[in-house]
């Protein structure tokens, strides 16, 4: 098993413990439900784009006047993967004043998954190529969405959640 599977499997099983933890039924939520699932993408896309953005400052490309540009383009799809999320959260049986904490919980993990990524200035101008198109698609989201799928193929939750995924490796 590779160092990144195993990276990656630990990831997973720490996300599920916490979940655990605080209370969401694992076995309910196993295999989350696609728009869950879908939400779940976006955000890890926003946030590795967020990282990426940062990142590349410090190796001299401008990419976050361009990420703010992708993100205000698609701000209600952004803000409604969010709002679903945060419902996940707040459904399992958790009291109203905690379902925050699990969410928080959870973006934090995501952060850290992408916050120390390889950075140079080619796969800086590759990645601020991409938020440069997806400011400037106008199809409803439609773009942003195969970008997504295309970067985030199975979302830190979805594995989490989803014993099948974790136990084939995909």
């Amino acid at each position: 098993m590779s160092a990144d599977v195993r990276r990656r499997a630990r990831i997973a099983a720490l996300l599920a413990a916490g979940l655990a933890l605080g209370g969401v039924d694992c076995a309910r939520a196993a295999c989350i439900d696609p728009p869950v699932v879908g939400a779940a993408r976006l955000h890890e896309f926003s946030t590795l784009m967020m990282d990426v953005s940062l990142r590349c400052s410090l190796v001299g490309v401008p990419m976050r006047p361009h990420f703010e540009a992708m993100t205000a383009a698609h701000q209600s799809l952004f803000d409604a993967a969010v709002n679903r999320l945060q419902s996940f959260f707040a459904s399992g049986g958790v009291a109203a004043d905690q379902h925050g904490g699990l969410y928080d919980r959870y973006a934090t993990m995501v952060a850290n998954r992408y916050g120390g990524g390889s950075t140079s200035v080619a796969t800086c101008r590759t990645f601020d190529a991409i938020v440069v198109e997806l400011a400037r698609a106008n199809d409803g989201g439609r773009t942003l969405a195969m970008v997504a799928q295309a970067m985030i193929a199975h979302p830190l939750l979805e594995r989490a959640t989803c014993p099948a995924l974790v136990r084939s490796g995909e």
